[in-house]
């Protein structure tokens, strides 16, 4: 065969893009008119500069068929459109393409779409190859200095009738127009014949002249299309040589196709997730073979359903908002849980992850691909049960284990009604007070009894904290935001979001570090170790001392601005040297709770070791106490218990201590002396006080015991408060 120039140069280039052209029905159908044949308008869409096509009409309205498609894809690319309407009316050509929806008006004042005659298109008397060349080029360089990227020519080939042009010169003039004109111009032609008004032999040559043409609604690469060289052979030999290797050559790759597309359908029939197409209005176009699996439905039963029929109502909402998210932002892949419901009514787990499908340009679908997830699901319930519920345990243990607040003291009776009037509000606390007073213990009661209780009591000891990870202590860090940040950390403050934050020992926190703090106490904000993403928290702060804070104030080591944030409502835990009331009550709560956890039992504290805890001074305070009875229990022989009390820090020395033992041995008071005393001791606090019972200073407060009980002892003995 003869195959030289231009022409056969570029046929397998339109060959290959026009291959998925040829698809039929019968073949290529997959239960979906997603895998059908493309609609005109697709082809039409896909033409490219160079483009030269002939549509054979066949009587239809152009305007619907093969125009309007033509004429918006020019609009859409801003190409220059100049439309041959042939012996046409103007204002017929206009109501037509303004009734198929395109701004016939506006395209018009652009200048990106003209209206021609046949005379004003081809303005020629007779026929001259070269003259039409000319005519072509001249639109194509009004379009490209009017600032078009490209021309295209859309015409009616009903002025070949009115110049009498033979089918010859017509295949001369196509042939020129492909060889001499495309390969150069940035343009492309779509002619229209009318199969009624032409003769059989004319149509002939406009599909030996036309590398591409439209024959009833279908693109394709014509296989009659003679390139100028293989017409102007004498042997017919050759010309039917060529079309045979024409349709060899398209059955060939045709095959080719078939054998991808049965590939990509084994692929997708053998996928373990189930793959659903959508239309805008959730109707599913294309359901993969993995349905009938998952949900118990045949494909053929899904197509031209909507999803809705196949989901629990309350997820049908969040299904639609999806997919018109995944039509708007093509580049976003849209992820949602749902519940399907099978044939057999019962309901799975689903995950479905969507994104549309083909490039916006195209039809709104969207591709879902679904997986059930129930097994997954009632893991991680039967997991949130059981971790829920070791949660609760282990909250109710560290409720028991953190214990109490014991003691009938004035003391204790005010850091318990403060708790009481501080817990329920959001406000700072710092609780005041010496080493083992236990100020945990006061920071505990305020959570528990707030309205946070059922969120996380976080504690940070802040002496315990390198200077140069307080930061990522309290906020967090990124992995690689320092060396040795090696995985990203969640900080103490949004781990106690929600909840309550227990500050101990603030008093050591750096002076770089407060400014940081005081923002988070104001603002309720902070960012990670090395982020710049501002994370909102909302926490309270109970802080605790041993120091004095003032003191640290004034030396320039605390802020001011941060103290005052601080101390919004101050607790103050007395010592226990100033509660020996409480050594008693306190000191058997220690030997019951180690007697427990030492698996010890009959042990008790005699009075005269009652005595010998109340006469020493605790510079320890109660952790020193229950220290000291821990350690009685774990040495006790025989049921016995000996307390190891340092005598030099005792309150008083060796001597007076064997004394007060003799005389506690030795001396016995009967009940009338009894009540002389305590009436005598309750007369003696009244004067003291100024007769006030209530309130700091009050009687009650010096004898230790409650007002109520006070004013029943004074009415019993016939006093006066004054």
């Amino acid at each position: 065969m003869v195959s030289s120039g231009r022409d056969l140069a570029w046929k397998p280039r339109l060959w290959e893009r026009r291959a998925s052209f040829s698809w039929t029905p019968d073949r290529w159908d997959m239960r979906s008119s997603l895998f059908s044949v493309p609609t005109l308008e697709e082809q039409i869409d896909a033409l490219q500069p160079g483009d030269h096509v002939c549509a054979i009409s066949s009587g239809a309205s152009l305007a619907h068929s093969v125009v309007v498609p033509f004429v918006r894809r020019c609009l859409a690319r801003r190409e220059m459109c100049f439309y041959a309407i042939g012996d046409r009316a103007g204002e017929d050509v206009v109501a037509e393409l303004t009734q198929a929806g395109i701004d016939v008006e506006q395209a018009r004042e652009q200048g990106a779409l003209t209206l021609l005659s046949a005379r004003e298109y081809m303005p020629l008397e007779k026929f001259d190859a070269s003259a039409f060349i000319a005519v072509f080029r001249a639109r194509t360089r009004q379009a490209l200095k009017a600032g078009f990227p490209r021309a295209a020519f859309l015409i009616e080939m009903t002025w070949g009738l009115e110049l009498n042009l033979a089918h010859d010169a017509l295949i001369e003039w196509e042939a020129r127009l492909n060889t001499e004109f495309f390969p150069s111009e940035r343009a492309i032609a779509l002619c229209i014949y009318e199969r009624q008004r032409l003769p059989a032999e004319y149509l002939q040559a406009a599909l030996r002249s036309h590398p591409l043409a439209i024959v009833d609604d279908n693109l394709i690469s014509d296989p009659y299309y003679e390139p100028p060289q293989l017409i102007a052979q004498p042997s017919e030999a050759a010309k039917v040589d060529w079309m045979v290797t024409q349709l060899a050559r398209w059955a060939k790759e045709h095959e080719e196709l078939r054998r991808s597309h049965d590939r990509l359908r084994a692929l997708i029939e053998n996928a373990s997730d189930g793959i659903t197409v959508l239309d805008a209005d959730g109707r599913i176009l294309y359901e993969g073979t993995s349905a009938e699996r998952l949900l118990g439905y045949k494909p053929e039963e899904m197509v031209g359903r909507y999803a809705r029929d196949f989901i629990s109502p309350e997820d049908v909402a969040r299904l639609i908002d999806k997919i018109h998210r995944a039509l708007e932002h093509p580049e976003e892949v849209q992820t949602l849980r749902m519940h399907g419901r099978r044939r057999d009514g019962s309901i799975i787990d689903l995950e479905a992850v969507g994104r549309r499908l083909r490039d916006p340009a195209d039809p709104p679908y969207v591709v879902f691909n679904w997986r059930d997830i129930s097994e997954r699901v009632q893991f991680y319930d039967r997991l949130r049960e059981r971790l829920e519920s070791e949660n609760a345990y282990l909250q109710e243990e560290v409720r028991a284990a953190s214990g109490t607040i014991l003691g009938r003291s004035a003391g204790v009776h005010r850091v318990l009604e403060q708790i009481e009037m501080v817990a329920p509000t959001d406000a700072t606390v710092l609780i005041l007070g010496e080493t083992g007073v236990g100020k945990e213990l006061v920071a505990r009661a305020i959570h528990e009894r707030s309205l946070r209780r059922d969120r996380p009591l976080v504690k940070i000891n802040c002496t315990a904290i390198p200077r140069e990870l307080f930061e990522s202590e309290f906020f967090g860090h990124i992995k690689g935001a320092f060396s040795g940040a090696l995985r990203d950390r969640i900080g103490r403050f949004q781990l106690a979001d929600g909840g309550t934050l227990f500050l101990d020992e603030i008093g050591e926190l750096p002076l770089a570090m407060q400014p940081k703090l005081l923002r988070v106490l104001q603002d309720g904000e902070f960012e990670p170790v090395g982020i710049d993403t501002t994370r909102r928290v909302d926490v309270r702060i109970i802080a605790a001392t041993n120091r004095d804070l003032k003191s640290l104030v004034h030396a320039g080591r605390f802020r001011e601005d941060l103290y005052y944030r601080l101390s919004v409502f101050p607790i103050e835990v007395p010592p226990l040297r100033e509660r020996k009331y409480d050594i008693p009550s306190l000191a058997k709560h220690f030997l019951d709770a180690a007697c427990k956890r030492f698996s010890r039992a009959g042990l008790h504290l005699t009075a005269s070791q009652l005595r010998q805890l109340q006469n020493y001074d605790w510079p320890g305070n109660i952790r020193e106490l229950q220290n000291v009875i821990e350690r009685a229990v774990i040495t006790s022989r025989l049921g016995s218990l000996t307390l190891d009390i340092p005598a030099s820090e005792s309150g008083s020395s060796g001597a007076p201590a064997i004394r007060s033992k003799s005389r506690e041995e030795s001396e016995v008071i009967t009940d009338k002396e009894m009540s002389r005393r305590m009436r005598d001791n309750m007369v003696a606090a009244l004067k003291r006080s100024g007769g006030r019972i209530y309130g700091r200073g009050g009687a009650a407060e010096l004898l230790g015991i409650r007002p109520s009980t006070l004013t029943t002892r004074i009415k019993k003995l016939g006093l006066k408060p004054d």
